[in-house]
């Protein structure tokens, strides 16, 4: 399937990008909105991932193990605020509770935090996959700005089994949330106390 997609700079060898959630979103994300700076924001792609399945996505930044994505706001009818996270193959599905991203300077909070798990097929047949998003929605708002969404997608190990969506057996649930809670937990990435704006670029050695 084909989209238009903002280009991607390539990246130099030994590069590595791990922004806090703060800083997609005060920084990356906020600048999109304003427009202008795509100069700064061009580490991160524009693309509507839903145009795309999941194991597509990484190849257009760089094949890295975790990717973001800028997106606009794709909703199922024109005058809905409900979202369309329907792919050619499967569909992204909330999954826990959101959070709440907030600015520590000031304790604003700045987004909302949405995991996403993708499953295969149709509802409510589809099959969990070991492919996860998480949608970082903006809550600030300023004059003339541009709706964006961002978004941080990883895929894990093959290892971990997947399960019918249809399958309702207490274990089956207890053991998925089990698994789901060590998938987001490798997923969390840095901890954002040890890094600021200025460790999100850095080179390795």
């Amino acid at each position: 399937m084909t989209s238009s997609t903002t280009p991607f700079r390539s990246a130099p060898v030994g590069y590595g990008f791990h922004p806090t959630d703060e800083e997609l979103v005060n920084h990356f994300l906020k600048l999109k909105m304003i427009g202008g700076y795509d100069h700064v924001v061009s580490t991160i792609a524009e693309v509507n991932v839903c145009n795309y399945e999941p194991w597509e996505l990484p190849a257009i930044q760089s094949n890295d193990p975790e990717c973001y994505f800028f997106s606009r706001p794709n909703y199922k009818y024109s005058k809905s605020q409900r979202a369309n996270r329907t792919t050619g193959a499967g569909y992204w599905k909330g999954t826990g509770r959101d959070r709440t991203i907030t600015a520590k300077s000031t304790g604003e909070q700045i987004a909302t935090k949405k995991t996403l798990v993708f499953y295969n097929g149709r509802v409510p047949n589809g099959v969990r996959t070991n492919w996860i998003m998480h949608e970082y929605n903006p809550t600030f708002s300023f004059p003339n700005k541009r709706d964006f969404i961002l978004y941080k997608l990883k895929k894990n190990p093959d290892d971990l089994p997947a399960f019918d969506e249809g399958e309702s057996s207490a274990s089956n649930v207890d053991e998925e949330d089990s698994q789901l809670r060590a998938q987001l937990e490798s997923f969390s990435g840095i901890d954002e106390g040890d890094y600021n704006l200025n460790s999100a670029l850095h080179f390795s050695n």
